[in-house]
């Protein structure tokens, strides 16, 4: 399949994709009970306010939300905003709901980058190493260590770091900003990069194209290049999809934990508050990244191994 069709195939899939996660979310908000309108109207009950009262309120809320059109007529109008990107206001803040969820995902991007960068390189480094010399202390270290930062829970990892501030030394801002943010976003990844990069270069570690370039003397550094060139396209799918996931959790317990208001401290308070605006233009973020990760492990496929047919996975 050529890389034109394979692009169309995929952003075809990808619109499919969106317009069903989002309609999705859309649903369970509008069709399920109003948590914020309820805890309003509990707290005037409990003030003593009268039934004309709350249902003022209650319409006021109502009307100010939108929530009082019909629900298709709803429907179509949020359809038609996420696909022209005109999001709205926050119901919140008041501010465009566009510049809010970008403004959030430079703050998180301005860690997981150089996090995932790390996790990739580290956990490449380690598991080769590890492959090429198994019988190694340093690498059964290296490797351990890896594992255990891979287990230990992040959130609990997270709320220990935190609490050293004060403690033991007082850290400046950046350190909770950005430099332990990056030590967790890699520690999360490590462990199951270490993991398969070390699989799979020790199945190639053995190999006869191996064996034959040994023969021939070549030094450590080229046989670890023909290897990793070999044992990157498996490795390819565990960055692209599993790192996918794994950020979308970790990104929240870091921000919420942190305080960093990025994209996952954004998402999550807009859920807490039902800002619908904010609620779907965060969706159809991750579908997106999704997508283009998706396209983007397709091209690492063609170019590490043209051989690889993209189109029938």
């Amino acid at each position: 399949m050529s890389l034109v069709r394979l692009f169309a195939k995929r952003i075809v899939l990808g619109f499919v994709a969106a317009w069903t996660v989002l309609t999705t979310v859309f649903a369970a908000f509008n069709l399920t009970d109003d948590w914020v309108l309820a805890g309003i109207e509990g707290q005037m009950r409990w003030g003593g306010a009268s039934k004309e009262e709350i249902r003022e309120r209650t319409n006021a809320y109502m009307a100010r939300r939108g929530l009082d059109d019909p629900l298709f007529e709803r429907y179509v109008d949020w359809m038609g905003r996420m696909l022209t990107f005109d999001w709205g206001q926050s119901i919140q803040s008041g501010e465009p709901a566009l510049a809010i969820v970008r403004e959030g995902l430079w703050r998180t991007a301005a860690y997981v980058v150089p996090g995932l960068a790390l996790a990739i390189v580290i956990g490449i480094g380690v598991g080769l190493y590890a492959a090429l010399r198994p019988n190694s202390k340093l690498a059964g270290l290296s490797v351990t260590t890896a594992y255990l930062g891979f287990a230990v829970p992040n959130f609990w990892l997270a709320a220990m770091l935190y609490s050293l501030d004060g403690q033991l030394f007082e850290a400046p801002p950046v350190v909770f900003d950005s430099i332990l943010p990056i030590v967790l976003t890699t520690s999360t990844l490590l462990g199951g990069y270490v993991s398969y990069a070390r699989a799979h270069s020790r199945e190639y570690a053995s190999a006869e194209f191996v064996k034959l370039v040994r023969t021939k003397g070549a030094g450590p550094i080229t046989i670890a290049r023909h290897i990793v060139r070999n044992a990157a396209i498996p490795f390819v799918s565990m960055v692209f999809v599993e790192a996918l996931a794994l950020l979308v959790l970790t990104v929240f317990v870091i921000e919420i934990v942190f305080g960093i208001q990025g994209f996952g401290y954004t998402f999550f308070t807009a859920i807490e508050g039902r800002d619908l605006p904010i609620v779907l233009g965060s969706t159809l973020v991750i579908v997106a990244v999704g997508i283009v990760g998706n396209i983007l492990q397709d091209i690492g496929y063609t170019a590490l191994d043209p051989r690889v047919d993209t189109g029938t996975r």
